[in-house]
């Protein structure tokens, strides 16, 4: 009370608990606003789609809620091949079921695969004699060189090229709902992890400068386009408005329950089987939605083979690897690196290593985004090395079940997420939500991280979980951490932002398995509020 002043604005919160705002440390908030927009193929209990039955209504739906006219797109986000009941994706066949007039085109819950229809197929020009890209695949129909439909990693971004650019009116109104979103769910700092165009960074430049950002958004370009969207980083890495870069984002795999997570140890189910390969046994291998059975009737994917399909990196050359967290030292850039399988882990710390050697002494902060099955031994690397995870906790959630009968068995499923391994370390680490592959909401990653509940109600790793408070610093000053802004956010300090979330109930104080349900009250963003329920 010593600094109230004549103006001060005093508030009773009656017992409620406030702490600081959420720093949200991994997720695209744009595309968030996208998927607000087009319809939701998301299973239970994110969405209703548990069919293909299901999924195609869901097209036909949002085709006639559209109006579309034909050559215009049906879109669709948020499906998950192993939580449906035919326990595979929908191929060309299926979509055109929805249209032969429109393009369809469905993303995976996992962002790393695609779906679409014979029309989009040949919008884009893929057809039997387009080979692989370098980083992905075109699933092919059984016995031919003819594409499925479906779209691994980097083949993706050969739709990407064609499909529909909002208006820039379209583009602000879709991040403005997303901020609100965001705010509402208690953050005040969000990411933008995945840019792919300078058309991207001065859209959110312009809402900076009009002031229609309510809360702070940190864009990391793709390694793709980073030259060029990094190359006045000493500017741009400064909050211009509510909008600044954070700097590299590298690709070095991808989606565990994609099969396309590049793994030390084979997957538990191979794919295009339906049984364990028998090797839950790996001493060396301590280790993403609702509870499923192995695909049983979709094609082998390309790169399996006998029993000893391991997923693959997107980058496939240790060198380029290597060069690019190089190029991030040499220049100054902060580095968020993604993870997902082990194997890809190993190169990133093969690649950190070299680059530490060549331009040693400064504080780097290295960020594994995901980091879902790293081992004892690479989290010894990690510590050494000043690196920093952000693990994605709300998986064991909603992806555990499928995980340990699957695609890790298990052993390596109990380790998913290893926060108390890490914490016995002294590593700093988060807990993110990836929106929008699972919900925008900060206290399921903590509710997940101090339960390890999976959605059939079953614990997955109880040595695992970590306590109550130590969640809460991975979502807030933990987050600021790894953006380099410890020193003005992430905790209630003289000197930093009043960033607030008013929360109904203490979460220090209540059952753990009753956290996720605590509401979001109020948002406050240097000290104006900008969300109340």
């Amino acid at each position: 009370m010593q600094w109230r002043g004549n103006t001060t604005e005093l508030t009773d919160l009656k017992g409620k608990t406030a702490l600081p705002g959420f720093v949200e440390p991994h997720s695209h908030l744009s595309f968030v606003g996208v998927k607000l927009t087009v319809a939701n193929l998301s299973p239970p209990p994110m969405g209703p789609i548990g069919s293909l039955k299901d999924l195609k209504q869901a097209l036909c739906e949002y085709k006639d809620s559209k109006d579309l006219r034909p050559g215009d797109w049906i879109m669709g986000m948020g499906y998950d091949d192993t939580a449906m009941a035919e326990k595979r994706h929908p191929t060309r066949e299926d979509l055109d079921e929805v249209s032969s007039e429109n393009p369809v085109f469905c993303l995976h819950i996992s962002a790393h695969l695609a779906a679409v229809n014979s029309k989009a197929l040949e919008i884009a020009g893929i057809d039997e004699n387009t080979p692989d890209p370098e980083g992905g695949v075109f699933q092919r129909l059984p016995g031919s060189k003819v594409p499925s439909g479906v779209m691994e990693e980097l083949a993706m971004f050969s739709l990407f090229a064609v499909l529909p650019t909002p208006s820039e009116e379209e583009a602000i109104k879709e991040i403005e709902d997303a901020v609100a979103y965001y705010a509402s769910q208690g953050t005040t700092t969000a990411h933008d992890a995945a840019l792919k165009s300078p058309g991207q960074v001065a859209l959110f430049r312009k809402m900076a400068d009009e002031g229609r950002l309510d809360i702070d958004v940190v864009g990391w370009p793709l390694f793709s386009v980073a030259d060029q969207m990094l190359a006045n980083f000493e500017r741009d890495r400064v909050y211009r408005g509510r909008f600044r870069l954070g700097g590299l984002k590298l690709l070095l795999d991808g989606s565990i329950q994609g099969y396309t997570a590049f793994l030390s140890q084979p997957y538990h189910v191979q794919p295009g089987t339906d049984e364990p390969v028998g090797r839950d046994d790996i001493g060396e291998v301590d280790q993403l939605l609702v509870q499923g059975s192995a695909p049983t009737d979709s094609p082998p994917l390309p790169r399996a083979e006998g029993d000893d399909y391991r997923g693959y990196p997107t980058i496939e050359s240790q060198e380029e690897v290597t060069g690019w967290l190089k190029k991030a030292y040499e220049k100054g850039w902060p580095a968020q690196v993604h993870t997902n399988g082990d194997a890809a882990t190993d190169m990133l710390i093969a690649a950190v290593r070299e680059a530490e050697a060549a331009y040693p002494g400064q504080d780097r902060r290295v960020v594994i985004v995901h980091a879902q099955t790293m081992r004892e031994d690479q989290l010894d690397a990690a510590a050494e090395l000043g690196m920093s995870p952000t693990f994605f906790p709300g998986h064991v959630y909603y992806w555990g079940d499928r995980h340990r009968d699957i695609f890790l068995g298990p052993e390596r499923a109990a380790r998913s997420n290893p926060m108390r391994s890490a914490l016995d370390r002294g590593i700093v680490f988060t807990g993110h939500h990836d929106a929008p592959v699972t919900p925008a909401d900060m206290l399921v990653p903590i509710w997940a991280a101090v339960n390890r509940v999976t959605a059939s109600g079953e614990v997955l790793g109880p040595e695992q979980r970590i306590p109550a408070i130590e969640a809460i610093r991975a979502a807030t000053i933990n987050g600021a951490y790894q953006l380099f802004e410890e020193e003005t956010k992430g905790s209630i300090e003289v000197g930093k932002l009043a960033d607030f979330v008013v929360l109904s109930e203490n979460p220090l104080a209540i059952d753990p398995m009753t956290i996720r349900d605590i509401q979001v009250l109020e948002t406050i963003k240097e000290g104006k509020t900008i969300f109340k329920l």
